[in-house]
């Protein structure tokens, strides 16, 4: 499949917010915080955020791209596409674009250690596991999340 990558608008953020997973997986739900809401509704003024669209134009995944000292990336699917084999595609075709458009030469991602099927996705396109630490997610928990991070070179 084809994706289109392009700056996240005001709609894309309206849909975006509604996204709710289940399970384990609601750790991602949009509206879980104050602070995650305040983050979504910023990425419209982000240059290295982006909006994902299928060859129907429909919103299927947003990227966001961080430049520390290392660049890393974070990703989310829209909940009805989890789970269905599509994350290695996605994952493959914004590092195909965003290598281009960052000059990448590596590049690292933080996940949940329990989202093995992310962690599976990762791996599939050539992230290895480098390291695990523990943190808390947002400063609403209480509890200290784990996180596998992980690292790609191309």
């Amino acid at each position: 499949m084809n994706y289109d990558f392009r700056k996240v608008n005001i709609k894309d953020v309206e849909d975006i917010l509604t996204w709710k997973y289940e399970g384990i997986y609601s750790l991602y739900d949009n509206d879980r915080t104050q602070g995650k809401i305040n983050w979504i509704k910023s990425l419209p003024e982000d240059e290295n955020a982006f909006s994902v669209c299928n060859d129907k134009n429909e919103l299927v995944a947003h990227f966001e791209i961080y430049i520390k000292e290392k660049i890393n990336f974070a990703v989310q699917m829209r909940p009805s596409l989890t789970g269905k084999g599509m994350g290695r595609e996605l994952i493959q075709s914004f590092l195909d674009f965003a290598k281009i458009k960052y000059n990448l030469e590596s590049i690292e991602l933080f996940v949940v250690k329990f989202n093995e099927r992310a962690i599976k996705a990762y791996e599939n396109v050539g992230f290895e596991k480098v390291k695990e630490y523990s943190a808390k997610l947002s400063i609403s928990d209480t509890e200290e999340t784990e996180f596998v991070v992980m690292e790609k070179y191309f």
